[in-house]
């Protein structure tokens, strides 16, 4: 059904209406980024940094903040580790009275071997495809002393799904391998 004539001349009103209130917007927000150029200007003839440069600063630094996770045995067990989270990195660090020697199955063959191996590869056929840059790849390592695991370091989890099913299974392989 077409729009009746009355129908046209309300929505032509509601443009010009919409046109007007934009070009309002916009000479608003020209005059509002004059004034920040000029406010920046003055404080930083007095050495303060643009407000600008001082908010992202704090954006990063705040991104930064490690977000702090508790790793438990299985079936509501005690703590194994602590995993640091922030948004490039997972670090889990076992309590010192945790004992896992490094060679103790299913370390290397599932959580190293099948999941996070697993991972990077997905992560490889993404950079060649395109879909992520070069470097964006998940990359791991784990850190030990005299052949016990005191630590796993992983760069690159990209995103909260991946961040979960990596703790899930961090908790699960731990707990196999007190079993052990």
């Amino acid at each position: 059904m077409a729009p009746t004539e009355d129908e046209l001349k309300k929505a032509a009103d509601l443009k010009l209406w919409i046109e007007s209130r934009i070009a309002e917007h916009q000479d608003e927000i020209e005059k509002l980024k004059e004034a920040l150029s000029m406010v920046d200007s003055v404080l930083r003839a007095s050495s303060f940094r643009p407000a600008l440069e001082v908010s992202e600063r704090v954006k990063e630094e705040i991104s930064q903040i490690a977000e702090r996770r508790e790793i438990r045995r299985d079936k509501g067990g005690g703590v194994l580790a602590h995993a640091s989270i922030t948004p490039g990195r997972l670090s889990v660090e076992l309590l010192p009275e945790v004992n896992l020697k490094i060679d103790t199955p299913p370390l290397k063959s599932f959580l190293l071997g099948k999941i996070l191996q697993g991972m990077k590869a997905r992560d490889e056929e993404l950079t060649l495809k395109g879909r992520i840059r070069k470097g964006e790849e998940i990359r791991f390592k784990l850190d030990e002393k005299n052949g016990k695991l005191e630590r796993v370091v992983i760069d690159n989890y990209r995103d909260k799904d991946r961040l979960t099913e990596i703790l899930n299974t961090i908790g699960w392989t731990f707990s196999r391998m007190l079993e052990k």
